[in-house]
């Protein structure tokens, strides 16, 4: 069992989450995490340190970790890497990966409430971009290394990413993913603009990076990215859904939610309190299968009432199967007393 809350690096040292977490009140979320860390390995003899100090890339792996166990996967430590082999009850490799900054960028964890975008096609063109920058990595690294090794030989090689690119990442849901890996893209400032019943949606092959330069995208829309079987994406897998899961009912939080609306573009807004509030582990996960993949990943393999799924239809299109109580975004307040210094002030998480 890992001992992830025995500081082994000095206080400065320490991510603000992290020291958030130590504080006594915050015992309930500790809680969570270990949870998640229940039967991980640690195979580098390094995992500690990370969480304790870059902490979100560790804290995505172990959710990665609690999301395939809830799937019913059963994972083989044996291996020094990929992150995780599975070997039953079907086999499949996953690597997991986060969104960071841009160089010179706020991290995703600052003082403060994350600012909501005064440009959603600013905020998305950037969050594209991360999420390729990261696909990019994983995918040549496979090609490189991964690919050679025998226990991955012949297996559905998954990415498992999520954002944390900046203090609002949790804001982008899946437009971001969507348009990275398919080349769609929900242009939200003219649907608001032309007040538009209907999100305004169309192709794209490439995002601008700066003048001069661009990305192509639609990574999932030709034999480019055949080596990639699935994307496992959350924006919501945060600090918020820590707390979402913790057993404190004695909290004073409320939660903010979002969930999809069969009758109109503006999603089904819900608020509910501390003790009325459930989320699932899985919640507001997707699963992104590529219709080009060498060796696809089972469809079946992520099948949960919790989790939306892009499916391969003919043609080597997909199509977005989403549960109809998806959690879409999720904002939580909570008020702390005076001189608890173990949240934001009373300040809101994702």
């Amino acid at each position: 069992m890992l001992d992830l809350f025995v500081p082994v690096v000095p206080d400065e040292r320490q991510h603000p989450i992290f020291r958030m977490l130590l504080q006594p009140s915050n015992a309930p979320e500790r809680a969570v995490i270990d949870a998640w860390a229940s039967g991980f390995v640690d195979r580098c003899g390094k995992f500690t340190k990370e969480f304790q100090t870059t902490f979100e890339s560790s804290f995505w792996e172990l959710y990665v970790h609690a999301a395939l166990r809830a799937s019913g996967a059963q994972i083989d430590f044996s291996h020094a890497s990929p992150d995780f082999v599975v070997s039953t009850p079907t086999s499949f490799v996953v690597e997991a990966t986060i969104a960071g900054p841009a160089q010179g960028q706020p991290p995703a964890f600052g003082p403060g409430p994350p600012v909501v975008p005064t440009d959603l096609n600013e905020f998305n063109r950037q969050a594209i971009l991360r999420l390729c920058n990261s696909l990019s990595a994983k995918s040549t690294r496979f090609l490189s290394y991964y690919a050679g090794l025998p226990h991955v030989k012949d297996k559905p090689f998954v990415i498992a990413l999520a954002p944390f690119d900046r203090p609002s990442a949790h804001l982008a849901s899946h437009r971001a993913l969507n348009a990275a890996l398919y080349g769609v893209y929900d242009d939200e400032e003219a649907t608001l603009r032309e007040r538009s019943a209907e999100i305004l949606r169309y192709d794209i092959s490439s995002v601008s990076k700066h003048a001069g330069a661009s990305v192509p995208v639609g990574l999932f829309t030709s034999t480019a990215y055949r080596q990639v079987s699935a994307v496992v994406y959350s924006a919501l897998a945060t600090w918020g859904k820590v707390r979402a899961l913790a057993d404190a009912p004695e909290r004073h939080t409320a939660y903010q939610t979002l969930h999809p609306n069969p009758t109109s573009i503006v999603p089904r807004y819900r608020v509910s309190q501390q003790g009325a509030y459930r989320e699932h582990l899985l919640d507001g996960l997707y699963v992104a299968h590529n219709p080009y993949a060498d060796y696809p990943l089972p469809l079946a393999t992520f099948d949960s009432a919790h989790v939306a799924r892009f499916v391969p239809i003919a043609g080597r299109a997909v199509e977005l199967h989403m549960p109809a109580d998806f959690l879409l975004w999720r904002q939580l307040w909570t008020l702390q007393p005076q001189g608890d210094a173990s949240t934001h002030r009373g300040q809101r998480d994702g």
